[in-house]
Formats: C-alpha cells, structure tokens, sequence
C-alpha cells in the first residue's frame, strides 16, 4: 500500500510505525473471515481491510471524521483478523495509534467523551469497584432483582486451604488484576488452591496496580504508559526475581506480554519491560506441568480472543480440562468473539449482545452442565446471556478437584 502520510497528525515514532503497518497491507482480504464484526454486519467498512483504508485516509488528510470514529469504535480489538493474516499485519498496533490520535483530537462529542472518561475513572477505582461488585452479587441472591443485572456474578465461596509440604517449593508471583479480584475473587483462590495441590507456592504483589490496557486501548495512551511503567516498576521489586509472573485474566495477560512494544529501544525501561515479559505466563500454561484429576462432567469451552490470538494459547484450556478427565462438549466458533472485548460491552451494546447472543449458541447446543472462560469480562458478559453457570476454568477445576476429595460435598456448589 502506497502511503504519503501527514506528518503533522502525529508524533514521529507513531508516524513512523503507522507508516509502516500500512505499507505491509496487500489488501488481500483474508482478514475477513476472521473478523467478528465484518461476519455480522457485512460492511467492509466493519472488517480489518476496510478499517485500514480509514485510517490510511485519516492520517493522509489529517482530518478525523465520524465514519472513520464509528467504523474504528466497533473493532473489537480480537486480534483474530492477525492471525488470519499471511502478511502479518500488525493490524492491532495501527488500531491503537489511531484511536490515540482520534482521542488526542477530540473528535467526539461531549457525551461520548465524558463517557469514556467515567469508565477509564471508575474502573480504576478499586475500592468502587470492590464495593459496587458485592452490592452486585448480593442482588443476584433474589431472582427478582438478578434478571435486572447486566452481569451474573458466582457466589463467594471460602475453601479449606492446602498446605504446601515440600521443603523448597517453586514459587510463582500471582497478579490478582483489577476488575477480576473485585468481581470473580474465586479465581485467584481457586488457582491458588490448585498451585498448592501441585507444590507450588504463591506469592502475591503488593500494591499491584492497573496493567495499563484500560487506558490504553481507549485512546489515553499518556495514561495507559503511565499505568504500564508503574506496574513494572511493581513487579520488578516484587520478588523473587526469577519467578515466573502469572496471570489468570487473558485480557490482562496478553496486554503483559506486549510490554516491550511499548518501552522501545532508547526507553530507559525498555530493558526492564523485556526481562518482566519473558517471566510473564497465563495460568494455563503451568498445567502442562502440574496434572490435576477431577471427577468427570459435561463442560463447554470459550476460549477468549486475548488467549487464543492474543496470546496464541488457543487449545491449552481444553487440553488441561481433558487431561484432568473432564468431557468437553462443546468449543465456541473459531475465530469468533463473544463480544465483551473490555469494555466493548458498555460502549457497543446492540453489537455485544448479538455476538453474545452467537456464542452462547454455539456453548450450548450440547448442553454442558456449566460453561468456562478464562477472562473476567468475557465470563460475565456470557453469563448475562445464558442460565448455564459460567466460571473461570481454573474455579471449576478446584470446585471438582475439592468435591472428588471430599466425602461431605460430593458435587460441585454453583
């Protein structure tokens, strides 16, 4: 792709890579298919190629308009559309500094605007969150109020905890991560519970703070670095050195593992994102390693966008549940999306919904006794959408793991 970029629109090393990303484009459309949005509304304007074209026109002319801000909104951000590319289009990266300059420009109105400043607020906030979370799942409790809830929270549970006995365990830095330690505080439980079983010992961050993908990805990229560096300079003192750095929300994951594309060379901490991303691991990829045997039930797998394209991780859930003797009946489309993508859901309702609606189908058809995830939203945004209980995979896999051990709770309390 011929381009003849505006310098003024943007900052050099932005210009630079955009410049970049949109020459390796050859415009041969195989990106479609994989893209969720193009699949359900059949504007090209709506699929990877057609988005690219926008955002070619808006840094060539310097001029931001409100296709190209509609358009480049309903992108998922899945990253599905890269890995349908045979010329590796760095298609998420462009997406990105796009959304920046349209944010830095201020194309949008007033409420739009004031909109996304309350959810990158509020979101941050985790007391708020925290407190608004248990108001939530307290709610659930009534079923008069729970059809009133955008979201279906599990109950918190408390489990016996399992004493490590191994003289000198492997340790591992566990990441509680923002929305999941406020919403899904089984989870973290859960994969530490299931870590134990296995001889190893978690460690928690202190003062963990947002990985930076929530500001980021919304346009306030002065804000999403900021978060970023903090972070690292978190775990960078959190110790043990050598420990690998574990995430169980994929979102949070694949946002960690793309550090040193953000502290390029000549960044003071572009050394420090390199040395933290090698040691960064969805929980997922530890049970290659560590086995767990659970009583056998009927399970549907949805493996988020974040893990399997972000973070190419696609059958690692399934492989785990399967070995540890669940049946799996059923796995969400390929290269398809359930719609949360973040905060996709707040901001994209009519199209969130319709790609939930798809999901849920396909999770459903052979009636699984629950349903898993392995991210926070995707897990609450489905299970808006279905009365088959959604849990982390990590949460139903402690859940049987205990029921199997335990004569007095032979089955599993959703």
């Amino acid at each position: 792709m011929k381009t003849k970029l505006d310098p003024v629109f943007l900052a050099p090393a932005d210009l630079a890579r955009a410049d970049t990303i949109l020459r390796s484009c050859v415009h041969c459309g195989f990106c479609t298919d994989g893209c969720p949005t193009y699949q359900l509304l059949g504007d090209e304007n709506d699929s990877p190629r057609g988005r690219i074209y926008l955002i070619k026109d808006m840094f060539e002319t310097g001029q931001v308009k409100a296709a190209q801000v509609t358009h480049l909104d309903r992108c998922l951000s899945c990253r599905n559309c890269e890995t349908n590319c045979p010329s590796g289009v760095a298609y998420t990266d462009l997406l990105d500094i796009a959304r920046g300059a349209i944010e830095q420009h201020q194309a949008r109105g007033l409420t739009s605007r004031f909109g996304r400043w309350l959810l990158r607020r509020g979101l941050g906030l985790s007391g708020l969150l925290t407190a608004a979370f248990s108001l939530a799942r307290q709610m659930g409790r009534w079923p008069g109020l729970a059809r009133h809830l955008p979201v279906r929270l599990s109950p918190k549970r408390s489990w016996r905890s399992v004493v490590i006995t191994q003289p000198t365990p492997q340790q591992v830095l566990l990441l509680d991560g923002c929305v999941q330690k406020a919403a899904t505080p089984n989870v973290n439980l859960a994969v530490e519970q299931l870590l134990a079983v296995s001889g190893v010992e978690v460690v928690r961050v202190a003062k963990e703070s947002c990985c930076g993908a929530l500001n980021y990805h919304l346009g306030d990229h002065a804000a999403g670095l900021a978060d970023m560096r903090r972070l690292l300079h978190t775990l960078a003192a959190a110790g043990p050195d050598a420990a690998p750095i574990v995430s169980s929300a994929s979102g949070c994951g694949v946002t960690l593992k793309d550090y040193p594309s953000h502290f390029p060379m000549g960044d003071p901490d572009h050394e420090l994102a390199r040395r933290i991303t090698a040691r960064i691991v969805d929980v997922v990829e530890l049970f290659g390693e560590h086995a767990i045997r659970v009583a056998p039930m009927r399970v549907a797998v949805h493996t988020p966008c974040t893990l399997s394209s972000g973070q190419q991780l696609g059958t690692n859930v399934t492989d785990v549940l399967t070995q540890a003797g669940i049946d799996v009946v059923a796995l969400g489309p390929h290269l398809a999306c359930c719609g949360s993508a973040g905060t996709y859901s707040v901001l994209q309702p009519q199209l969130a919904t319709a790609l939930q609606a798809n999901m849920v189908t396909a999770l459903t058809t052979h009636s699984p006794e629950v349903i898993v995830t392995a991210n926070i939203g995707c897990q609450m945004h489905l299970g808006a959408g279905t009365d088959v209980p959604i849990l982390h995979w990590a949460e139903l896999l402690w859940q049987q793991h205990e029921a199997l051990m335990s004569a007095s709770d032979p089955k599993p309390d959703f």
